[in-house]
């Protein structure tokens, strides 16, 4: 049975689902690249991804599923991803009186403006 590519995953028995294929449905597929967290995926041709990789049952919802074990049209894997934090911007700190609302904080971070990255 194919290992399934949702990155840490180690299940090894539940059924295996095909990648949609990126002919047909081209934003499909990219969803579930991306929700992999497989970075090597990026590396290789959708048609050997979609004839040749599987990922696992258990990163789909029970209502995703038909009572056959198939996947119905248009679901993507939800269920135990890998966590991919969105890109965060540093800014400078600023400092928390636990006595102040939280409204007043909002804005004073949003004010701060962000710290450029230095290049190493």
């Amino acid at each position: 049975m194919p290992k399934c590519q949702v990155v840490n995953c180690d299940d090894k028995n539940s059924t295996r689902h095909r990648f949609p294929n990126p002919k047909k449905n081209s934003r499909e597929f990219e969803i579930w690249i991306k929700a992999t967290g497989n970075a090597k995926l990026e590396e290789i041709e959708p048609e050997k991804i979609y004839k040749n990789l599987r990922i696992c049952h258990r990163h789909f919802r029970v209502e995703d599923r038909s009572t056959n074990m198939y996947l119905k049209p248009n679901v993507y894997p939800t269920l135990y991803l890998p966590v991919n934090l969105p890109p965060t911007i540093q800014c400078d700190k600023v400092k928390i009186n636990e006595n102040l609302p939280l409204e007043t904080l909002v804005p004073a971070v949003m004010e701060s403006p962000p710290s450029r990255p230095t290049s190493s």
